[in-house]
């Protein structure tokens, strides 16, 4: 080859060098515009979930133990439906978009996103369960509590009503058999 040619093919290079590269920045871009979205939504069915979670706290202070464990499982079966539909939702969308920009660096993006999608629901539905676990445990102390320190007063006054009948009915009976002397 001639220098020109050479001149030529190098300029030929550099252009679509500088395309990929404009082109990845691009796509760079935007797989991390989509992340901070995917981040935002996340934390929006946290804040969701979190506030469902304290609707079911209320209804088990009302219903008590017999329907505590049944509601806890049902919104966190719930929950989990809702983090996994989102979880294969977004990242479905996620998919499609990162594969329409470019192919070549489809798989390395997709496997880095997906790590860190996962290690983070992952991390949120860990956290999420033991603050409801913790919430859960401490009303139902303080309702186990308050329900043993009221029965703890009607006993008492139960014992009290015992005492009394017991020592009338022996008053009683003690008047019938010295009536019958």
């Amino acid at each position: 080859m001639n220098s020109e040619e050479q001149m030529r093919q190098a300029q030929e290079n550099f252009k679509t060098i500088t395309d990929i590269k404009g082109k990845l920045e691009i796509l760079a871009e935007h797989v991390e515009s989509r992340k901070e979205g995917l981040e935002e939504e996340i934390e929006e069915n946290l804040n969701e979930a979190i506030r469902n979670a304290r609707d079911c706290l209320e209804k088990i202070q009302e219903n008590i133990e017999p329907k505590l464990e049944k509601i806890i499982r049902e919104r966190l079966d719930i929950l989990k439906i809702k983090m996994d539909r989102f979880t294969e939702e977004g990242l479905g969308a996620l998919h499609k978009e990162i594969d329409k920009q470019t192919p070549i660096l489809t798989q390395k993006i997709l496997e880095e996103v997906d790590g860190l999608v996962g290690s983070k629901l992952i991390t949120a539905r860990n956290e999420l369960s033991i603050s409801i676990d913790q919430k859960t445990q401490a009303e139902v102390k303080k309702v186990v509590s308050n329900d043993k320190i009221e029965m703890e007063k009607k006993y008492a006054k139960l014992w009290k009503v015992c005492f009394i009948s017991l020592a009338f009915s022996l008053t009683a009976f003690g008047i019938v058999l010295l009536g019958n002397l």
